[in-house]
């Protein structure tokens, strides 16, 4: 007679279910490692392609970068009216965004109901894969499509000293890379504020749904650099990336955020930096020695 077959005892299916779930726990850190190097991998090669586009709008340009945003009337720009322009709209012909750029009208704000065909396009190079994509925010005429980059537009003066809290790009002008003095591989052009509009603190969603400036073609994108505080409840405070996304270094990479510098070339701010090492990467014309240690 054949022997009866036997089964597996309850001993021996816990032990194999707990050799599972001892891989299960192994594996998944490091699937979700995996993941977060190519997110951030990405980042870097969106923000590679936004200094690219910088450089060709200078090359075209007489050798200057373009403004980090407009208020009319500045006919420099054939903006004639009281009109709010933001920076990334001068971009797009260098992205790869004719059609974009073609159904802009300069005549009206950035916000304005006549530009929601461009205002509400998600532009995939502007987005972090790392934050939540597709985001909107409110605008006047209706609503924003969100980017997760912003340009530096200076710091707080009490970072700087009087005069020499300018970042890269200004105010309705076309910046001259010679001006950027402090050396343009030293000198940030444009770096993470992402999550906008809800607000998050050091690493936690705060009670804002609000904040100002994700918009990846809005007046209020650009940064003034402040610094907060630890958990980025307050600004100004020592704290220089990775504490609030309210005006500030923010991004979903663990310990720091990705930067495109004025040369064109890519690095990753650890979240350790001063507040005081950031202003001076800033600045365009601060006279400041900042160490390679403190980026990668």
């Amino acid at each position: 007679m054949m022997q009866p077959r036997k089964g597996f005892t309850l001993i021996e299916l816990l032990v194999v279910i707990a050799i599972i779930a001892v891989l299960i726990a192994l594996l998944v850190p490091a699937v979700q490692k995996v993941r977060e190097a190519a997110a951030r991998a990405q980042c870097q090669n969106n923000l590679k392609q936004i200094g690219l586009a910088f450089h060709l709008f200078a090359d075209s340009h007489a050798h200057r970068f373009p403004p980090v945003k407009v208020l009319g009337p500045a006919p420099q720009f054939g903006v004639f009216g009281v009109t709010k322009h933001g920076p990334g709209v001068f971009l797009l012909p260098y992205l790869d965004q004719p059609a974009l750029s073609q159904l802009y009208r300069w005549d009206l704000g950035g916000g304005d109901l006549g530009n929601q065909p461009v205002a509400a396009t998600h532009v995939k190079v502007f987005k972090c894969p790392s934050a939540e994509q597709d985001r909107f925010m409110p605008i006047s005429g209706g609503k924003g499509a969100c980017g997760d980059y912003a340009p530096t537009e200076g710091v707080d003066p009490v970072l700087a000293g009087p005069g020499r809290d300018k970042g890269a790009l200004e105010l309705n002008v076309l910046t001259r890379i010679e001006s950027i003095t402090d050396g343009t591989s030293n000198t940030i052009l444009l770096t993470e504020d992402a999550g906008r509009p809800r607000e998050w603190l050091a690493g936690r969603t705060g009670p804002r749904e609000d904040l100002p400036g994700c918009g990846w073609c809005g007046f209020a994108n650009p940064l003034t650099i402040q610094g907060s505080t630890q958990d980025g409840q307050a600004r100004p405070g020592p704290c220089a990336i990775n504490c609030t996304n309210d005006g500030e270094l923010y991004s979903f990479h663990p310990n720091g955020a990705n930067a495109v510098f004025a040369d064109g070339s890519v690095h990753f701010l650890r979240a350790g930096v001063t507040i005081q090492v950031l202003a001076a990467l800033v600045t365009r014309a601060g006279g400041e020695v900042v160490s390679a240690a403190d980026y990668e």
